[in-house]
């Protein structure tokens, strides 16, 4: 082939190849352009879910680089004759005391809103009272140990939602909650024959008053946490309430010799699927040990009561129950329930397990 030939096939081969390109490219612009509206907000919506997984990630890690608050351990408590030395433990958290849920938006199954928030919350307050008195006839109960997890609000100044979802506004929601709290506890402090009564706290993803959890200072931005130093305040007089207001992700407490950690659980991934929240809560007990030294986590957060492990971690329930959003995203719909247990000072185990029904 002479060189003016093989020029002339040269230039046809790559004629052709810009053909091909030029054909891809149009079929490509033609696909992009044949997507409906839809299609588009859902890549939208996936690109946005993902950057919420990752920035979550971010928050978990740089809320563990902050040093939880010291808190001093409770005495050990002396034995008397013929009665177990023992510690009731009992979980409050996730209460959405104000917020609107209709029967229509549940398919029937729940009807919820400030009073029946309220009527929840004081038959929490009276079935917990039976159950450490049901622990006193046998076991000598010198410590109830009442955690506050968050979440009381509902909070209708949240980015996200649609509709008023209460009646309130954050702070005269946060001030119900205040005088609800002050009220259930007096409650609980005249009825326990008990030396003292702790109360540990930890602030909720509900509770924030930004669009997002602030990694390390989403104290400093939460509705709970001035709630939290009212009741401290309110209390100061008591010698018999003691609160250990947690400043830190982590809420450490060492019941008499007995570790205790709480966190509102905002920071743990459901799992879904087989594992739901076994898996990833598990697995965050066996990394959160290599930080702390705890027998028994106690989160809230995900509505779902449960105890793991014989008692190396615990979920707490809800008292707002099934809602829209637990309905829409298919997620579990328990009744109104918290949990409470009680542990063996002498074994140094989770000896007793309680569900307190909230309805």
């Amino acid at each position: 082939m002479t060189g003016s030939a093989r020029k002339k096939k040269l230039k046809q081969l790559l004629a052709a190849a810009e053909e091909v390109d030029q054909a891809q490219q149009i079929s490509r612009f033609n696909h992009r352009h044949k997507r409906r509206v839809s299609d588009l907000q859902a890549e939208v919506k996936d690109l946005n879910d993902h950057i919420d997984v990752l920035e979550d990630r971010i928050d978990t890690l740089e809320a563990l680089k902050v040093k939880p608050q010291k808190l001093a351990p409770l005495r050990p408590v002396p034995r008397r004759s013929g009665k177990l030395p023992a510690c009731h433990v009992a979980l409050a958290s996730d209460w959405h005391t104000c917020e609107h849920v209709s029967a229509k938006h549940t398919a029937g199954k729940n009807r919820h809103d400030q009073s029946i928030g309220e009527e929840r919350a004081w038959r929490w307050a009276d079935g917990m009272i039976k159950m450490a008195k049901n622990d006193m006839r046998t076991c000598d109960i010198k410590t109830v140990v009442i955690w506050l997890g968050g979440d009381f609000l509902v909070n209708d100044s949240l980015h996200y939602k649609s509709e008023r979802s209460c009646d309130l506004s954050p702070a005269d929601e946060a001030r119900f909650i205040r005088n609800l709290l002050a009220s259930i506890l007096t409650h609980i402090r005249s009825s326990l024959d008990v030396d003292r009564i702790v109360i540990p706290t930890s602030w909720g993803n509900h509770d924030r008053s930004t669009p997002k959890m602030l990694a390390g200072l989403a104290s400093d931005y939460s509705h709970i946490q001035p709630v939290y130093r009212d009741l401290q305040d309110w209390f100061s007089k008591e010698k018999s309430m003691e609160f250990r207001i947690s400043e830190s992700e982590w809420c450490e407490l060492n019941a008499h010799g007995y570790p205790l950690l709480f966190h509102h659980g905002h920071s743990i991934r459901y799992g879904g699927g087989v594992g739901g929240l076994a898996v990833p809560l598990l697995r965050h007990v066996g990394r959160l040990r290599s930080d702390y030294s705890f027998r028994t986590l106690s989160v809230g957060h995900f509505h779902q009561r449960g105890i793991y492990q014989g008692g190396a971690a615990f979920s707490n329930g809800s008292l707002v129950g099934a809602n829209g959003y637990s309905i829409a995203l298919g997620l579990p719909s328990e009744p109104p329930s918290q949990v409470s247990f009680l542990i063996d000072l002498t074994r140094m185990e989770v000896a007793n397990y309680y569900v307190i029904w909230g309805q």
